[in-house]
């Protein structure tokens, strides 16, 4: 008897879903032979350029917090090598290994390091201000296009977009 339960609970899992695929083949093929409408099209657009100013300013964020990092490791090792005799054997790692240099040269190495550093999280800062307008710019095209637009509020619901 546990059996033919089981085979019964088999046939009506499979019918249950032979008719949802039915019904969403069908909406599918009435949404395919429609095709997206140009504001659907804009919105999807809109949705990209967005997607993309943000996953940039991630990275710029990313890419700032690092340098920044490298800056203050190298002004806190300067800071450090100022009480350094100028006799003091000093070496700088290559790799796996470690090359002899003098205090200058090191020195000098690490203000360049510092230098380069905050030249680039300034170029970081203007690229990000640009970012920051074009995220805000998609956001308002965004808003204007979904105020009041409601056939596109239908068809972003019909997609599954929204």
């Amino acid at each position: 008897h546990a059996r033919g339960s089981t085979r019964r609970r088999r046939r009506r899992a499979m019918s249950a879903a032979k008719d949802s695929s039915s019904k969403s083949a069908a909406s599918a093929a009435a949404l395919a032979s429609d095709g997206p409408s140009d504001a659907f099209k804009q919105f999807v657009e809109l949705q990209t350029k967005y997607a993309d100013a943000t996953s940039q300013m991630k990275g710029l964020r990313d890419s700032v917090r690092m340098r920044e990092h490298e800056r203050t490791r190298a002004k806190l090792t300067n800071k450090e090598m100022e009480a350094v005799d100028e006799s003091t054997r000093l070496f700088k790692p290559l790799g796996r290994s470690f090359v002899l240099e003098s205090k200058e040269t090191l020195v000098k190495g690490l203000e360049e390091a510092s230098a380069a550093a905050t030249t680039d999280i300034e170029n970081a800062m203007a690229r990000r201000e640009y970012l920051m307008k074009q995220l805000s710019e998609a956001e308002m095209n965004l808003r204007e296009l979904m105020q009041g637009n409601e056939a596109l509020a239908k068809e972003l619901q019909e997609r599954g977009v929204v």
